[in-house]
């Protein structure tokens, strides 16, 4: 087997074995996989930026700019899938021996762009989770909250 045939696909079929897929990544399959990414983002943001409307400003206004890049990210997916934008419409070709394709690419920027304003503005320091999680127990087991069992839920 000739080695430059096979390195440009030893990632997408690592990537893909682990998913259970098995075989080699279309670039059609990895665009209709980041529509239904961007348009759950796009919705996310948009959702947050209704929920947390009175706090900052700035949170809200980088949701909603968000939202609108990920808007922008889905139109272009939806017309590649769609075969209205060909690849050779798309400008800066890759490497040919590169192990990532454009489209792959693209869907990991979509995901870090769509899920940039929640981490930023809703991050918590590690040191600080078991200091939570346990005040999150003291809320749980205190007054006013009680704990049924399941069958009761049904009467």
């Amino acid at each position: 087997m000739n080695k430059s045939t096979l390195a440009p696909t030893i990632i997408t079929i690592g990537f893909t074995n682990v998913l259970g897929l098995g075989g080699i990544v279309d670039p059609k399959q990895v665009m209709a996989i980041s529509l239904w990414i961007t348009g759950f983002l796009c919705l996310l943001n948009i959702g947050l930026a209704i929920f947390y409307r009175a706090q900052n400003k700035k949170e809200v206004i980088s949701y909603y700019a968000v939202s609108f890049l990920e808007l922008a990210i889905f139109v272009f997916a939806l017309l590649f899938y769609l075969g209205i934008i060909t690849r050779s419409q798309i400008p800066y070709p890759l490497p040919p021996k590169l192990p990532v394709n454009r489209a792959e690419i693209a869907a990991t920027l979509a995901i870090g762009i769509g899920l940039f304003p929640a981490a930023l503005w809703h991050k918590i320091n590690v040191s600080e989770l078991p200091k939570r999680i346990a005040e999150d127990a003291k809320t749980v087991k205190g007054p006013g909250i009680s704990v049924h069992d399941p069958e009761q839920w049904f009467n």
